[in-house]
């Protein structure tokens, strides 16, 4: 995927990107205040988009003028409905640098990834958004989108994951 959008190009991202795209991860992580369970590592990202088995796919934003300048990253991948009995387009991250915010990115992200699950034959295009992000909740419901209020994300990890898959029948 290569797109302009004004002085921008939003582009598939290549192995070269991971350095920026891990500190862009981190510069995520601190934002939503979660920078304590923040553990990406150049060398998971790797495996985890361009690997034997990617679990994601990734985008990358640069200006049009400094194509290896990254100043914003994307990261989706299918999840699966059974009640449309088709895969879905999932967007996990979407992360635009502070100072490049406020001129269109992200509805253009949306756009553009709102037309990749139509040409997947995808059943929904989904992510979740923080309850407190209300910037990002008004933003999602300007371009359309429904915050679902009564799903609630069940998250299993760490010693609790570890303490069920332990645990006899």
């Amino acid at each position: 995927m290569s797109e302009v959008f004004g002085n921008y190009m939003l582009r598939t991202a290549i192995p070269e990107d991971i350095p920026q795209i891990v500190n862009l991860m981190r510069d995520m992580a601190e934002f939503e205040k979660m920078l304590d369970q923040f553990e990406a590592t150049e060398d998971a990202i790797y495996d985890n988009v361009f690997g034997a088995e990617p679990a994601a796919k990734a985008l990358v934003i640069t200006p049009k003028d400094q194509p290896d300048h990254l100043i914003a990253y994307v990261f989706w991948f299918h999840n699966y409905s059974t009640f449309k009995a088709k895969r879905g387009l999932y967007l996990e991250d979407i992360y635009i640098a502070p100072e490049h915010r406020n001129q269109g990115l992200g509805g253009f992200v949306l756009k553009q990834l709102a037309k990749k699950a139509i040409e997947l034959d995808c059943g929904r295009f989904e992510w979740v958004v923080l309850d407190w992000n209300q910037n990002a909740i008004d933003f999602y419901e300007h371009h359309g989108a429904t915050v679902l209020p009564e799903w609630r994300i069940v998250r299993l990890e760490g010693n609790s994951l570890h303490q069920l898959a332990a645990t006899h029948d």
